[in-house]
C-alpha cells in the first residue's frame, strides 16, 4: 500500500537511545531508464528471504517485518544490531556467535523489542517475547530477530497496529520524541518515506506491513537515490557503523550492477 513518515530509520537504519546518525542517501544515475521491473526481479532472486516492493518511486527488498495480522493473531518481527556476513560457511557461525555475545548489538536489540512490546500490549490480550533473540541470516548480513506475538482483542486492522508501531525506537531511537528531536537537528534531510511502513490489508483488516528499508527512491527514469545507515548507541564505534551502512547498500547496489 504504501509507505512513509518522519521516524524511519536513518537511512537504512536508527536505533538509539538518545540519537541515531545515518549516512545520506547517495545518488545514483545510469545513461539509460531504469526498469523496476528488472530491479525487483533481482533482489527477489537475490535475496528471497526479504519481502520485495514498489511503491511509487521507492524501489527495495526489506528483511524487517513490522507487522503481520492474521484473524486475530499478531506478529512483529524486530531487527536490531547487524554484523556482515563473509561469504565463507566455515567463518560465518563464528560471527554469528560473536553477534549474539556482542553487548553493544543486545542493547540496540533490546531498545527496538522493547517498544513493540509496549505498542502492541495496548491492542493485545496476551504478548509473548522471547528472552533472547535468534540469528537471522540474510545473503549480506546477519541479525540478531526477536518476533513478538500477540491476539488482537480490540478489533484494530493491521494497519492501524502499524500505525501504532511507527516509528519504533528500531528507526527513530528512544525516547521517541527526543529523540526524533536530535535525529532531526542532526540528519539535515527529508527522509521522506523511507523506513515507513510499506505492506497490504484486505477488506476485513489483515495484512503485512514490513519497514521500507534496503531501497532506493526514483528521482528521475535514470536516477536512483539509494539509502543506508546504522543504530547509534553508547558502544558504537564510527567505523564498523561506516562498515555496517555499507552492507546495507549491498542488495540495492548489486541489483543495479555495482
Amino acid at each position: 500500500m504504501g509507505a512513509g513518515g518522519r521516524g524511519g530509520r536513518g537511512p537504512d537504519q536508527h536505533r538509539h537511545p538518545r540519537q541515531g546518525r545515518p549516512r545520506p542517501g547517495r545518488p545514483g544515475t545510469a545513461g539509460q531508464r531504469i526498469d523496476p521491473r528488472w530491479l525487483l526481479s533481482r533482489l527477489a532472486e537475490d535475496y528471497d528471504t526479504t519481502r520485495v516492493f514498489a511503491v511509487d518511486g521507492l524501489v527495495g527488498a526489506t528483511p524487517e517485518m513490522l507487522v503481520r495480522l492474521e484473524r486475530g493473531p499478531v506478529t512483529s518481527r524486530v531487527l536490531a544490531g547487524t554484523i556482515r556476513r563473509t561469504g565463507d560457511d566455515s567463518h560465518d557461525p563464528a560471527l554469528a556467535g560473536s553477534l549474539a555475545r556482542s553487548s553493544k548489538d543486545l542493547e540496540e536489540h533490546e531498545y527496538a523489542v522493547r517498544s513493540v512490546a509496549d505498542a502492541l500490549t495496548a491492542h493485545t490480550s496476551s504478548i509473548n517475547v522471547p528472552e533472547t533473540p535468534f540469528v537471522l541470516h540474510l545473503n549480506n548480513v546477519m541479525h540478531p530477530a526477536t518476533d513478538v506475538a500477540g491476539v488482537v482483542r480490540d478489533g484494530s486492522t493491521s494497519l492501524a497496529l502499524a500505525a501504532s508501531l511507527h516509528p519504533s525506537a528500531a528507526v527513530c531511537g528512544t525516547p521517541t520524541m527526543d529523540a526524533d528531536t536530535v535525529i532531526a537537528e542532526l540528519e539535515q534531510m527529508d527522509r521522506g518515506r523511507y523506513a515507513g511502513p510499506v505492506g497490504w490489508m484486505d477488506a476485513s483488516g489483515d495484512g503485512e506491513w514490513g519497514i521500507a528499508l534496503r531501497c532506493g527512491w526514483y528521482e528521475s527514469p535514470q536516477s536512483l537515490r539509494l539509502y543506508a545507515g546504522c543504530g547509534i548507541v553508547a558502544g558504537s564505534v564510527a567505523e564498523d557503523e561506516v562498515a555496517e551502512s555499507v552492507a546495507k547498500l549491498m542488495p540495492m547496489r548489486s541489483a543495479l550492477g555495482g
